[in-house]
């Protein structure tokens, strides 16, 4: 029997790239991985992910344009 799976479902690959890249956005703020920027962090690599950034690349890419923005502002 085959399952299927809802398609706002997280495949382990899926996990495997948002799990490396939050582990380098949180080496490069130097952030603890149990504090609330690590928690920021990981909700929005996930909003990004869900709106159809889905390599690392778009992904970094993204959260940099993002960290800059909140920079200037």
């Amino acid at each position: 029997m085959q399952r299927h799976l809802p398609p706002n479902a997280f495949y382990p690959e899926d996990l495997d790239v948002l799990k490396r890249v939050f582990d380098m956005v949180c080496a490069e703020r130097g952030c603890q991985l149990s504090s609330p920027d690590a928690e920021a962090t990981a909700l929005l690599l996930v909003n990004m992910f869900e709106s159809g950034r889905r390599t690392e690349e778009e992904l970094l890419e993204a959260v940099q344009t993002t960290q800059a923005f909140r920079k200037a502002s």
